[in-house]
């Protein structure tokens, strides 16, 4: 039913709408007239005409209808002053306040979160009304968050507005559409977390690509120094006889070569060749009275270092002759049950004073090889680089550490000396103990310089390099001249150590004591110009290393270590040093003194991290030599 007016009125209203709209929007089908009489007022009826007209939507204008009200973006116009004329369902459900009052722009805005409060509601509402009514922009477009009443996560969604004729008034107005982006701005955070994480990663990348680039130049040096060296070693003459390595068929070549160049060769020289080619045992390729030269020879290297050289050359063990100066002549040398006991004086210590020990020289190419692996991997095959160098394994990977290291440029070392004091630490292992032998202590060695350069620690600024020096050779003294037994066995066997050291750590206090002797005489002072205070600062940090591997003392350095790591994760220094910062440079001096000890006990049970193969091979060691202790262990035996 209409409201009573002409019918002139709704013909004009009709002929007044567009062609397309009355065509597209509706089609009225049929018009009702009748002529009704309406009241005005008391006594006051007149006549009228009553159009009844039954409206038909198109299908594509209920279509359109149905997907505007239930569409779920909200969609909503607003007048000049804000307010909102008209919303599809869901949007007008979501603003309405459920009375007569309108919703305005304003509350749409102010559902958001904010992190600057009203202000900053206020100044963005104020720049979307501008853009729109001021400016006429084609579109304005406004994010914002908020917590969701339902699940009380939080959502993100955009305000997309632009400007429109009001079709009922024809003034300016706003159309909104509102989109929920939560999953996109959810994957933008994770895409923006993702980049951060790859600009780290790219970073540590960087950082380390230069690490290696320094190494890698640094090995460079090394390899052009060695080679250098070598060299200079090659060229130099060698006081006294020195090694005639002319094999007799260079003798002959050279001999044939001075004839045909008419030169003359005496009779003397041919008789010689003669005699050495009509030998039954002659091998023409065979240097000519090598294993007598090398075993006689005390000119240019020592006893040991000329047996290796001289079974690498012939391929087979080679003895050498006892002489009356070594230990093993010695029959009054009686080695007591329990400990070992090295001779006062040894064929290499006779030596000392004039023979220079260079252990370079006798670095092999695959040997040197070996030793590059193990300064950068953490499960190096410790097992594997001992059998290849038998007699020199500690005083080679020791060398190599510190030399490479940079110690010897840095601290001015005498390499001599340094060559003879590792030589010397050496030969105070026995390696027929299964485990405390010099094969167990390179490990250590090697382990403790992965650890402090590798580990973090010198990174942190955790040590210096003075600390790293000092932990390098309380590495190398912390088992020196060990008996087989532990301290427990000596304490209750009443051992000397024991008595002499009043039961406190009486095997590393004994390592301490005879390796410092050791460095004390004039041949093995291997230190350059260090000041006083330098040397009793290495010699502390080395003691404090040493004794801190006794068991005893396990619990008491591993509770020290744990609060001191409590203390710096708390104050956020623990999680700088992983990043490479220097957080620990401002330790206090015992709680450095805990780091370095920590350094050293988890070098000295490093092959717990080795692999499993290597494992048990070193833990079967460590059965057998408490077997062997357990089998000479009686309770009222005394040494």
């Amino acid at each position: 039913m209409g409201k009573a007016q002409p019918v002139k009125d709704y013909t004009a209203l009709i002929n007044a709408m567009p062609e397309r709209e009355r065509s597209n929007q509706r089609s009225w089908t049929d018009i009702i007239k009748k002529a009704i009489q309406v009241q005005l007022a008391p006594g006051h009826v007149i006549t009228a005409t009553l159009l009844e007209f039954e409206p038909e939507m198109t299908t594509q204008n209920a279509r359109i209808t149905a997907m505007h009200q239930y569409n779920p973006i909200y969609r909503f116009m607003c007048n000049e002053e804000g307010i909102m004329v008209h919303a599809n369902k869901l949007a007008w459900e979501a603003y309405s306040t459920g009375t007569d009052v309108a919703p305005t722009l304003m509350e749409v805005f102010a559902r958001g979160e904010y992190a600057g409060g009203v202000q900053e509601v206020h100044a963005a509402y104020h720049e979307a009304v501008s853009a729109i009514f001021d400016k006429r922009v084609a579109c304005h477009r406004h994010q914002r968050c908020y917590t969701s009443k339902k699940t009380g996560k939080q959502k993100w969604t955009t305000l997309e507005m632009w400007p429109i004729a009001d079709p009922l008034d024809g003034k300016l107005a706003v159309m909104v559409s509102e989109y929920n982006m939560t999953q996109q701005k959810e994957l933008e955070l994770q895409l923006a977390a993702q980049h951060c994480s790859l600009q780290r990663q790219n970073a540590e990348l960087e950082t380390l690509n230069a690490d290696i680039q320094t190494e890698k130049e640094q090995l460079l040096q090394q390899n052009t120094h060695l080679t250098e060296r070598l060299e200079a070693v090659a060229k130099s003459p060698t006081p006294g006889q020195g090694i005639n390595a002319d094999t007799p068929l260079d003798l002959m070549l050279n001999m044939l070569q001075r004839m045909i160049m008419g030169d003359t060769v005496g009779m003397t020289q041919i008789l010689d060749l003669r005699h050495i080619l009509t030998e039954s045992t002659t091998d023409l390729r065979q240097p000519i009275g090598l294993e007598r030269q090398l075993l006689e020879s005390s000119h240019s290297t020592d006893d040991e270092v000329g047996l290796s050289m001289l079974q690498l050359l012939k391929g087979k063990s080679v003895k050498q002759p006892n002489r009356p100066d070594s230990p093993g002549a010695n029959s009054d040398d009686k080695r007591r049950p329990g400990l070992r006991r090295l001779s006062s004086r040894s064929s290499f210590e006779e030596q000392a004073t004039h023979a220079h020990y260079d252990l370079a020289a006798v670095i092999t190419p695959a040997v040197e090889r070996l030793l590059q692996d193990a300064t950068k991997q953490w499960q190096f095959d410790i097992l594997g680089f001992a059998e290849a160098t038998p007699g020199h394994t500690l005083s080679l990977m020791g060398f190599y550490i510190l030399k490479s290291q940079g110690f010897v440029s840095e601290f001015k070392l005498d390499e001599a000396k340094l060559c003879m004091y590792l030589r010397r630490i050496e030969q105070g292992y026995d390696d027929s103990i299964p485990y405390h032998n010099c094969t167990h202590v390179a490990s250590v060695l090697q382990m403790t310089h992965m650890l402090m350069v590798h580990g973090g620690v010198m990174k942190s600024r955790g040590a210096d390099r003075l600390s790293l020096l000092a932990s390098y050779v309380a590495a190398l003294v912390h088992d020196f001249e060990h008996s087989g037994v532990n301290n427990d066995f000596l304490i209750k066997t009443s051992h000397d150590l024991a008595i002499t050291y009043n039961l406190q750590s009486p095997l590393e206090n004994h390592h301490l004591a005879a390796s410092t002797r050791v460095f004390l005489q004039k041949q093995y002072q291997f230190l350059g110009p260090v000041s006083q205070e330098d040397r009793m600062a290495l010699r502390t940090i080395a003691i404090d290393q040493v004794l801190g591997t006794d068991m005893k003392k396990h619990f008491s350095v591993l509770s020290r270590f744990q609060a001191l790591f409590k203390r710096t994760t708390s104050t956020g220094t623990a999680c700088s040093a992983a990043e490479g910062h220097s957080s620990l440079a401002d330790l206090k001096s015992e709680d450095r003194s805990t780091l370095h000890q920590m350094v050293l006990k988890c070098a000295d049970i490093g092959h717990l991290a080795a692999d499993t193969a290597t494992h048990k091979r070193w833990s079967l060691k460590l059965e057998e030599e408490f077997f062997r202790q357990a089998s000479a262990h009686h309770p009222y035996h005394r040494h």
